[in-house]
């Protein structure tokens, strides 16, 4: 067990730090003996835990009481033995002296972290503090400069390191379901229906300038082959042709993803009302009068119940629901008239949202929102990949935008090949296969067609995903599987006759995905260090058990 000596304010912060790191843990009880204590405080009370872990970028007493010298340090960067690179955003604190260092500044060689052996227990003085660390990733965001670090992964991932160098064993929910290694979630915002409604605006024009010349400085750059080539210059030429009603309108079929996707759920995300640009208030975007569509979910009743009918998910994307909880209960009960569904996920067209954006959301009647990424880059802007519950809110939760279509290619944005994507891209697999978790995709309606044909890549990508072991589906069947996760409790957790035993209270496991319990059970701590993984894990199904014991010897475990 875990126990946590925190101030008040940072309560509702440790609460969410422990439903992605799920684990046992409680605050602070006196009465309670606890393998491993965590403290943010200047002084903290006596424990005997076998690890402590001190957490502050202020100096306290522990400091005096062991002669360690500290200093202010504005590095921002930090590394461990391993070279796992992650940044801090809170004030930082540095250690000099003789003691064993954990963390690093990068670059430099300041000490960030560091341990120190004491009879029968282990300290760790951090010199940041984790739980504001946490807020201002789940709050402000990381930003674009740092968006491939998956920060709050990695802080989850070195706490456990920490944990199971000391020789105590651990037990989590790991956040992806038995038998694969990840989640990924398939989403396509609807911006754009036929572009026939789209006759000598910017729109056209725009279309017409990349399809001829756009497409042409790609092709002689290498970023485009000739078969794109060719196709973009054959539609800008029958273009005429498209508006006399001559020849399909190739803007027209989003309903194709369900085809590509091959029997996987996805999530589509439909625009209520045409021509409403919304409510600009104070994001400053250029030109917000484009952020009007040319359609409304009535233009497109009859390809969305075909979609409903397949088993894939129909959401919001929203116009001023970000802001307004009256204008949101319109936008909501507009799809809702088409879909005939209560529950209902949102997600904002060009990905307007403010601090203020989960409440408003929550009491508007959303179960969940996918706003929270970057137009201008893919990666972790909250620095985790899990499904998170925003502050300030009580049922309403968070799944991450990573991966965007046109962050990759649009001119504007990164403008990448498709070989550079492809590098971009595997970064954030292998931090999916890292830590587990989700991967949220997000393929335009206009992106399988000309002229930008990103459905080559989209394809290529989805077989990758598959062939890593990810489970692959909408958002609400993942936010869903999160959300029951989050439900479970550990009440007790304790070791008798050399058995980890554990009280859990669950509700009723609905989702089809089994959950299961990951048991990390370390060999002879005497000779470990921070930097071997000295351990086995054995994974456990939970299928709505109240109790469950797990041998602590090797041994012993089946």
């Amino acid at each position: 067990m875990i126990g946590v000596y925190c101030s008040e304010a940072e309560k509702i912060i440790v609460q969410e730090f422990f439903e992605l790191f799920k684990t046992p843990w409680e605050f602070f009880n006196s009465s309670t003996i606890y393998d491993v204590f965590i403290s943010t405080q200047h002084e903290m009370p006596e424990v005997s835990a076998g690890l402590i872990i001190i957490y502050s970028s202020s100096p306290v007493r522990f400091d005096v009481a062991e002669a360690i010298r500290t200093r202010p340090t504005t590095c921002k960067n930090l590394s461990d033995h391993n070279e796992t690179l992650f940044p801090v955003y809170g004030d930082l604190l540095s250690f000099q002296g003789r003691t064993v260092p954990l963390l690093y500044s990068e670059p430099g060689s300041e000490v960030i972290a560091i341990e120190i052996l004491q009879p029968l227990r282990k300290v760790i003085r951090v010199g940041f503090n984790l739980f504001q660390e946490v807020a201002f990733l789940l709050s402000a965001g990381q930003p674009v400069e740092n968006a491939l670090f998956p920060t709050l992964e990695v802080h989850i991932s070195t706490m456990r390191n920490w944990v199971l160098s000391a020789g105590i064993p651990l037990v989590e929910i790991p956040p992806f379901p038995s038998g694969y290694s990840y989640f990924a979630c398939l989403t396509h915002d609807i911006d754009f229906i036929g572009i026939r409604r789209h006759k000598f605006d910017r729109t056209m024009w725009g279309f017409v300038y990349r399809g001829l010349i756009g497409s042409l400085l790609s092709f002689l750059r290498g970023g485009t082959g000739l078969k794109k080539l060719t196709r973009n210059w054959v539609a800008v030429f029958k273009l005429p042709f498209v508006y006399a009603g001559l020849v399909d309108d190739f803007w027209q079929h989003f309903d194709k993803y369900a085809e590509i996707d091959n029997g996987f759920g996805s999530t589509f995300f439909v625009i209520p009302y045409k021509n409403r640009e919304g409510d600009n208030l104070d994001l400053k975007k250029d030109d917000h009068s484009r952020r009007a569509a040319p359609y409304g979910i009535d233009d497109v009743e009859n390809q969305v119940k075909h979609l409903l009918n397949l088993g894939h998910e129909v959401g919001l994307h929203g116009i001023d629901a970000w802001h307004s909880i009256e204008k949101g209960t319109q936008e909501r009960d507009k799809i809702a008239e088409i879909t005939q569904k209560k529950e209902m996920g949102i997600r904002m067209h060009w990905l307007y949202y403010n601090q203020n954006s989960p409440v408003i959301l929550e009491k508007t009647g959303f179960s969940y929102d996918a706003s929270l990424g970057y137009n201008d880059a893919i990666g972790f802007k909250n620095g985790t990949m899990q499904v998170f519950r925003p502050f300030g809110v009580h049922t309403f939760l968070e799944i991450p935008l990573n991966i965007q279509d046109t962050a990759l290619f649009y001119p504007r944005r990164l403008d990448l090949k498709d070989s550079e994507a492809n590098q971009l891209c595997e970064k954030l697999l292998n931090a999916a296969d890292c830590h587990g978790g989700v991967l949220t995709l997000s393929w335009h309606d206009r992106s399988l067609e000309p002229e930008r044909l990103w459905g080559d890549f989209y394809v290529r990508l989805l077989r990758e995903i598959q062939s890593r072991g990810a489970w692959i589906g909408s958002a609400r069947q993942i936010v869903n599987w999160f959300r029951q996760r989050r439900s479970v409790l550990f009440e007790e957790s304790y070791v008798v006759d050399g058995k980890l035993r554990l009280k859990l209270k669950t509700d009723q496991l609905t989702s089809g995905l089994e959950m299961f319990l990951r048991f990390y059970i370390p060999s002879n701590s005497a000779k470990k260090t921070n930097s071997e993984k000295d351990y086995q894990n054995f994974d456990i199904p939970l299928n709505g058990q109240e109790f469950i014991e797990m041998p602590l010897k090797h041994s012993e475990v089946a």
